[in-house]
């Protein structure tokens, strides 16, 4: 049986509650400043916490009844645009014809396929729809909410017809969406993949996060003993990965990382509970572990899904030490949630592009909202605070995990 082609990320994009593109994001979390910011898009003040991580300069779709996209799948557009100059070596902000006509010239980048995760899509395109007056709901302003919809206008903007795929499997969808582009490449399906994951805040989005009372009433404060919970946020994150062959020989201009595995399962526990002895957790970092072919000890950084919820950060914890055994405790933790809050369907693609940046420049981003003298004895990890953590980290296994106990994980390497 034929090896698997290696498969590397050549580009990177980024829309997120530090800014517009891959730097800004970068920035955010190296000089540890919180993205959070009071909600404007809607009323917020009946919520659990009116704070949240909003992205600046995308406003509302527009009236009822107009036919525009969503702010989703514009934050989705914008972090493709970047990933696809970044990977062809195009200045950034090229127009979206330049773009197109890069791709058109770039081997098999006009077949590339598309996979996005995402929690909920354009929500916000479909609220303004069903508010319209009877009259005024047509097919074409609703479909500006289904996912497919950002997909296609993703591929249409840039001339790519490969095969998409659009998942939902809640906030493990990003890091899914890395793994199953990672098998179209690995399986011959493609040669080039781009892996998206976005999602947008809207008064259903919040309203329901709200109710679920995982949202926290004061800050995000991972391993923390004084930790209530999450906030939640909005952004895109979009990676273009390739086969090493086709990024060979169209000379790509750089190679962020190689992915060397991926794994995904579920608990079957419950809608929204995590499983309390992390078994599917556990089942997930080996899985990933043992597709890339890495023992447990050349994993040099853990960037953790570390909601800052009281459940999930002792129960990732006890996954760790269950399969990394007295070295859980050694291995720095990256967990940036703490900076930019949750991202939802786009959390895992903008946390996993910032464990490429960690690999690239040996620094793992400050942990905000944990205070040392507080930190839960049940959660006895690594986890730099006050300045980033620097060191030579070559591997980095990234975990994401969501409600209905659905869990992604891929380890990461320096190319």
């Amino acid at each position: 049986m034929a090896e698997a082609p290696a498969v590397l990320i050549t580009g990177l994009g980024c829309v997120s509650p530090h800014g517009r593109g891959v730097a800004a994001l970068w920035a955010g979390l190296l000089e540890g400043r919180t993205a959070f910011r009071p909600v404007t898009l809607f009323d917020a003040s009946m919520f659990r916490n009116p704070l949240a991580g909003i992205v600046e300069g995308y406003p509302p779709s527009g009236a009822a009844g107009k036919i525009s996209p969503s702010r989703a799948t514009r934050m989705l557009l914008e972090a493709a645009a970047e990933a696809l100059c970044d990977g062809l070596g195009l200045p950034p902000a090229s127009a979206a014809a330049d773009i197109a006509a890069a791709v058109a010239g770039s081997g098999d980048l006009p077949r590339a396929a598309i996979v996005t995760g995402t929690n909920f899509g354009g929500m916000s395109a479909a609220e303004t729809a069903l508010t319209a007056g009877a009259g005024d709901i047509t097919k074409a302003s609703l479909e500006q909410y289904l996912f497919g919809s950002s997909a296609r206008a993703l591929a249409e903007r840039f001339g790519i017809a490969g095969p998409r795929l659009n998942l939902s499997l809640s906030c493990a969808s990003g890091t899914a969406a890395i793994g199953l582009a990672c098998d179209m490449i690995r399986t011959g399906r493609a040669q080039a993949a781009l892996a998206c994951g976005f999602d947008e805040l809207s008064l259903f989005v919040y309203a329901g996060l709200s109710a679920l009372r995982a949202m926290t009433p004061d800050t995000v404060r991972p391993f923390d003993q004084r930790r209530k919970g999450t906030l939640f946020s909005e952004g895109a994150g979009v990676m273009l990965l390739e086969s090493a062959a086709h990024a060979g020989a169209r000379k790509a201009p750089r190679i962020y990382a190689r992915v060397l595995g991926r794994a995904m399962n579920n608990d079957a526990y419950h809608m929204t509970a995590p499983e309390q002895e992390a078994h599917g957790i556990q089942a997930l970092m080996r899985a990933a572990l043992s597709d890339a072919q890495v023992a447990p000890e050349a994993i040099a950084l853990l960037n953790l899904h570390a909601t800052g919820t009281p459940y999930n950060d002792a129960i990732e914890t006890k996954a760790v030490h269950a399969v990394f055994g007295a070295r859980g405790r050694e291995i720095p933790v990256s967990a940036v949630k703490s900076s930019i809050g949750h991202c939802m369907g786009a959390a895992g693609i903008i946390e996993a592009a910032a464990a490429v940046l960690s690999l690239r420049e040996g620094k793992a981003p400050p942990i905000l909202g944990l205070d040392p003298a507080e930190k839960d004895p049940a959660c006895d990890l690594l986890t730099p605070v006050g300045k980033p953590l620097e060191g030579s980290f070559k591997t980095v296994l990234k975990t994401s995990y969501g409600f209905g106990g659905t869990n992604a994980a891929v380890v990461l390497a320096q190319p």
